[in-house]
C-alpha cells in the first residue's frame, strides 16, 4: 500500500529507469510537461501516451464495466516507475475524469480481505465510510470486500494493482469487485506475466507492454544516471557497452551498473581497464563479491527459480549455455534438438513435440529465454518469432555450471579463441565458435566418447565429424558458410545414431550423401535455403523420419505472376543463368522445393514435410503416395498445375486426419478451376494458397476450425467469395494478396455479409459475418477499392503491404469498432507517392471512434 500524496526525493537519487527531482505538484496543462517536472522517465514517451490513452479509452457494452488496463514487462524494466509518473499526473490534474485514486500491491499468498482492506485504509474515505473503516478495520465481522463494492459503485476510481502473478487471482478480484463498479472506473494492473495481462484485458489492444530499452536508449540512461562527480568520458563509454549489453536493456541493472562503475570512474587508466575487463569475464563472481544489491537480487531470484525447477527442466536450462550471448534461436529449432536429446517424455511424435514445448513455454515464463524483435537470419521471414538466452542467465548458468554438474549430469564444453580443454574430455555437448583457433592434432587429441551434441557456429572444418562420436545425437551445422559437399560423404558410416541434423542456410551444399540412408535413427533433417533439390533414393530406408524442410517458403519465380525480389547486381546475372541448360545441375534453387524419391510414402512416421515440388517427371504419383503419411500435420507442396493434379485429387485428404497446416502453390497456366472441387480436411487450422490461384475451393467456409488463412489471387473476390469466407467461425488472421492478370486492373472488394452489398449489422439476427477476424492484411498491385460496410467486431489489426504499390483505397474504416492500429509493411515500390498515401490514410483514421495510429514497419527483403 502507498500514498496519494508526493514525497520529496533528495536530488541526484535515482529509481527504475527514471530520475525524480524535488516534486511540487500543482495544476499544469501539459501531460508532456508534467512528465518533465514531475518524473523523467528515460526513452518511456511513447509508453506514456499509450498508457494514458488507454486509460481514457471508452469501453464497449461487451468489454465488461471497468476499464482495465494491464501493464506487463520483464522485472526491474519500469512498470511501476511508467504507472507511477502517470498516476501522479492524473492525481494532479485530474481533468474530472476520477475523483478517487487508490494505489494497492496485491500480497503473496494472495488474500482478497487483506487486499480489500488495503483498498480502503488507502482511499482516505469520508463519512460515513470512514468510521466504519477505522473502528470495525480488524474485527472479525467487518465485511471490507463488500464495502469496496459499495466505492466502488458510487465512485469515479483511478485503482492501481500492483504485483499481480496469476490468472485465478485476478479472477477473484474481478468477480469480487471490479465487477461491481461502474464505466466510469478504471483499473490498471501491475504484472511481470504476459499471459495474465492478456488475461485480464478486455482484448488485446488494451494491454501496455513495457519492453526493455533499446540500445542507445539504455546509453541514454547510463549517461544521465552515472553518479555525479565521476568523469565519464567516451573511451570509457566504449569500454562500458559489452557490460551495458549484460543489462539487456532493464533500466534497474543499467542504474546498478553505473552505480558500480562510478567509483572506477576517477582511478587510474590501467586500474580502470582491468577492473572493467575482470568484471566482463566473471560478471557474476564479481558483482556477488561487490555486494552490489541490484544484480545481487536478481542472482538470488535467478537461483530461487533454479532450486524450485524440476530436474528435467534444470537440464533443458543448462542446455541454453551452448548458445553464445546474443544469438538468435528459433523457437522450433531448440525442440527438435531437445526431442533428440530425449529430454521430452511424450508418446509418439505429436506428443513429443507438445511436450516439449511445454518445456520450453516454462523456462520462457521464468524469463531464462525472451523474445528478440529482429529477424533471425537474412533468410528467414521477419514476422517469425526469434528468441534469446538472457544474458544475466547466461552468466548464471556458466559460473554454476561446474559446481551443479556434480548433481546433473549435463556438461557443455566450448572452444573459442585458441583455448582448449584443460583435461582434454569433452562433456556431453560441445559448441565450437567461429574465433576458435585450434588445428586438427589439438581436435583430434580430444576424448569424444560421451558427446551427444556438436554445434558449430560458422566456422567448419572437415575434420569436426570424428569416428570417435559413436553416441553423437545431434549434428547442428546452421549457417556454415565454408561447408562442402564432400565434407558429409562419410556422415552415415561416422555418427550412425544421429537423431538431428541440420544444414539450414549451408549456401554451399547442393547434395545430401548416399551414405544418409544409414542413419537409421533420424528423426529431423532441416535443409532449408541449400542448393539441395533432390533427395536421395537412399532416404526412404529412414523410417523414423519426424520432419523434412527443405527449399524455400517463398514462391518460385514460376508460381509468382511477377519477378521476385533481388538486388539490382543480381538481377542481370539471374537473367542469364535462368536460361542455362545447366543451372539446375549446378545447384540453382530453381523450383523452390525438393524432388522426393519414389517411395517417400513408406516414411510414416513424417509430421511436417515440405516444400515438395511436383511439377516433375513423376510428380502426380509423388503426390498420391501422400495418402500413406497418416501423421502428417504440415504439408508443403509447390508446383501444381494441370499436369499433377489428378495426383492432388487422388489424395486421401480423410485419410490424414492430424493435417493442420497445409500450403499449396499452383504454377503458371493451371487450370483456373483447379481448386475449386477439392475437398479439404476439415481439421485445417492453417491453410495457404499462392501462385494463380483463380478461384477459391467451393466449400473453404465449412472449414470450422481454420484460424489463419493467406491466399494469393490472380482475381479479384467475387461477394460470394467474401460471404463464404465470412463463414469461417475461427478465423483469426487474414493476408488477401491479389496479382491481378486481367487487363483491367482495376475494382472494388466489398466486406460485407450479403450478396447484394448492403449492411447488415443492424440486426441482432444478423449471419456470423468475420466474427472472430482480428489481423487482416491486404497487398495488391492494381487500383483497388476496398470497403467495409459491415461490422468486423473482433478487427484489431489492419495491414496494408506496401512492396506491391500503394494504389488501395479504403472506405467504411469506421465500423471496424475495434480497430487499434493500421500498419504500412515493406518499402514502397518506385514510382508510388507514399506520403500522400499515408496523408490521406490518417485521415480517414483521424475520423475513427478510437482514432488508431498508424505504424510504418519495414518488411524484410533477402540480400538487403
Amino acid at each position: 500500500m502507498t500514498c496519494r500524496r508526493a514525497t520529496k526525493t533528495p536530488r541526484g537519487r535515482h529509481t527504475e529507469g527514471f530520475r525524480r527531482d524535488e516534486v511540487v505538484y500543482r495544476n499544469r496543462p501539459s501531460f508532456a510537461q508534467d512528465a518533465i517536472n514531475n518524473c523523467f522517465l528515460v526513452g518511456r514517451d511513447t509508453e506514456m501516451k499509450e498508457l494514458d490513452k488507454l486509460i481514457g479509452l471508452p469501453l464497449d457494452s461487451s468489454q465488461g464495466k471497468s476499464n482495465v488496463v494491464p501493464v506487463c514487462g520483464d522485472d526491474g524494466v519500469g512498470k511501476s516507475s511508467l504507472v507511477r509518473t502517470v498516476y501522479n499526473h492524473y492525481v494532479a490534474n485530474n481533468r474530472g475524469m476520477f475523483n478517487m485514486f487508490v494505489w494497492v500491491n496485491v500480497s503473496h499468498p494472495f488474500n482478497l480481505m487483506d487486499l480489500s482492506q488495503s483498498l480502503l485504509l488507502d482511499m482516505h474515505l469520508e463519512p460515513p465510510y470512514s468510521g466504519r473503516i477505522y473502528r470495525d478495520a480488524f474485527q472479525a465481522e467487518y465485511d471490507a470486500i463488500k464495502l469496496c463494492k459499495e466505492v466502488l459503485k458510487e465512485r469515479q476510481c483511478l485503482v492501481v494493482v500492483a504485483g499481480l502473478q496469476s490468472k485465478n487471482d485476478w479472477d477473484t478480484i474481478n468477480n469480487e469487485l471490479v465487477s461491481a463498479g461502474t464505466y466510469a472506473n478504471c483499473i490498471i494492473v501491475i504484472t511481470t506475466e504476459e499471459s495474465v495481462a492478456t488475461h485480464c484485458a478486455a482484448s488485446s489492444g488494451r494491454v501496455c507492454n513495457v519492453k526493455p530499452l533499446d540500445a542507445a536508449v539504455a546509453l541514454d540512461l547510463f549517461r544521465k544516471v552515472f553518479p555525479f562527480g565521476s568523469s565519464l568520458n567516451e573511451n570509457m563509454i566504449e569500454q562500458a557497452k559489452p557490460l551495458l549489453s549484460k543489462c539487456d536493456g532493464v533500466p534497474k541493472r543499467i542504474i546498478a551498473l553505473a552505480s558500480y562503475l562510478g567509483p572506477l570512474a576517477n582511478r587510474p587508466r590501467e586500474t580502470q581497464e582491468r577492473e572493467r575487463k575482470r568484471l566482463n569475464d566473471n560478471f557474476k563472481h564479481e558483482v556477488t563479491m561487490a555486494k552490489c544489491d541490484s544484480f545481487l537480487s536478481i542472482f538470488t531470484s535467478i537461483s530461487s527459480s533454479f532450486d524450485a525447477c524440476p530436474h528435467l527442466l534444470k537440464k533443458c536450462i543448462f542446455y541454453l549455455s551452448i548458445f553464445p550471448e546474443n544469438k538468435m534461436i528459433r523457437k522450433r529449432h531448440l525442440v527438435r534438438r531437445w526431442i533428440a536429446e530425449g529430454y521430452s517424455k511424450g508418446i509418439g511424435s505429436c506428443s513429443l513435440e507438445n511436450d516439449a514445448e511445454k518445456l520450453f513455454n516454462k523456462i520462457a515464463e521464468l524469463g531464462m529465454i525472451q523474445q528478440a524483435q529482429q529477424p533471425i537470419t537474412e533468410t528467414d521471414v521477419i514476422r517469425k518469432v526469434s528468441w534469446q538466452v538472457n544474458c544475466l542467465i547466461l552468466e548464471y548458468i556458466i559460473s554454476w555450471q561446474t559446481e551443479e554438474k556434480v548433481l546433473l549430469p549435463l556438461e557443455v564444453s566450448v572452444l573459442e579463441g585458441k583455448c582448449s580443454l584443460t583435461t582434454g574430455r569433452v562433456g556431453q555437448h560441445l559448441a565450437i565458435r567461429k574465433c576458435w583457433g585450434g588445428d586438427e592434432f589439438m581436435f583430434n587429441s580430444m576424448d569424444f566418447s560421451r558427446l551427444r551434441s556438436l554445434t558449430v557456429f560458422e566456422n567448419w572444418k572437415p575434420f569436426f565429424i570424428s569416428e570417435k562420436m559413436r553416441v553423437l545425437r545431434v549434428l547442428d551445422l546452421e549457417g556454415t558458410p565454408n561447408i562442402k559437399n564432400g565434407d558429409l560423404d562419410q556422415i552415415g558410416d561416422m555418427i550412425p545414431r544421429l537423431k538431428f541434423l541440420s544444414l539450414r542456410r549451408c549456401t554451399p551444399i547442393s547434395q545430401l550423401p548416399d551414405s544418409m540412408g544409414e542413419l537409421r535413427q533420424l528423426q529431423t533433417l532441416d535443409i532449408r535455403y541449400t542448393k539441395i533439390i533432390t533427395l536421395p533414393k537412399s532416404i526412404i530406408n529412414l523410417r523414423k523420419l519426424q520432419y523434412i524442410r527443405a527449399g524455400e517458403t517463398t514462391p518460385g519465380p514460376e508460381e509468382m505472376n511477377e519477378e521476385p525480389y533481388r538486388p539490382r547486381r543480381t538481377r542481370i546475372l539471374h537473367t542469364l543463368l535462368s536460361y542455362s541448360p545447366k543451372s539446375s545441375r549446378r545447384g540453382s534453387p530453381t523450383c523452390h522445393g525438393i524432388k522426393a524419391p519414389k517411395g517417400i510414402g513408406r516414411l510414416t512416421n513424417l509430421h511436417t514435410l515440405g516444400v515438395v515440388y511436383a511439377n516433375i517427371a513423376g510428380g502426380e504419383s509423388i503426390l498420391r503416395e501422400l495418402s500413406y503419411l497418416t501423421q502428417l500435420r504440415k504439408l508443403i507442396v509447390s508446383g501444381i498445375n494441370g499436369n499433377n493434379s489428378w495426383g492432388l485429387f487422388n489424395i486421401s485428404w480423410h485419410a490424414l486426419t492430424n493435417l493442420t497446416s497445409l500450403s499449396m502453390g499452383l504454377t503458371k497456366g493451371s487450370d483456373k478451376h483447379l481448386l475449386q472441387f477439392l475437398e479439404l480436411p476439415e481439421k485445417l487450422q492453417r491453410l495457404k494458397l499462392y501462385g494463380h490461384v483463380a478461384k477459391l475451393p467451393k466449400h473453404i467456409g465449412r472449414l470450422d476450425n481454420l484460424t489463419k488463412l493467406t491466399l494469393q489471387m490472380t482475381t479479384l473476390f467475387t461477394m460470394e467469395d467474401i460471404q463464404e469466407l465470412g463463414k469461417l467461425k475461427r478465423l483469426h488472421t487474414l493476408r488477401l494478396r491479389f496479382v491481378v492478370t486481367d487487363n483491367d486492373n482495376s475494382g472494388e472488394i466489398k466486406f460485407c455479409a450479403k450478396v447484394d452489398g448492403s449492411s447488415t449489422r443492424v440486426s441482432s439476427t444478423a449471419p456470423a459475418f468475420f466474427d472472430e477476424l482480428n489481423t487482416l492484411e491486404i497487398a495488391c498491385r492494381s487500383s483497388i477499392h476496398v470497403s467495409f460496410l459491415d461490422q468486423m467486431i473482433k478487427l484489431e489489426q489492419l495491414k496494408v503491404d506496401c512492396s506491391y504499390g500503394l494504389s488501395l483505397d479504403f472506405t467504411g474504416l469506421e465500423h471496424l469498432i475495434s480497430l487499434n492500429q493500421v500498419v504500412l509493411k515493406g518499402s514502397p515500390s518506385d514510382g508510388c507517392d507514399c506520403d500522400a498515401f499515408k496523408e490521406a490514410l490518417k485521415q480517414k483514421l483521424a475520423q475513427h471512434p478510437k482514432q488508431p495510429p498508424l505504424k510504418q514497419e519495414q518488411k524484410f527483403r533477402p540480400g538487403q
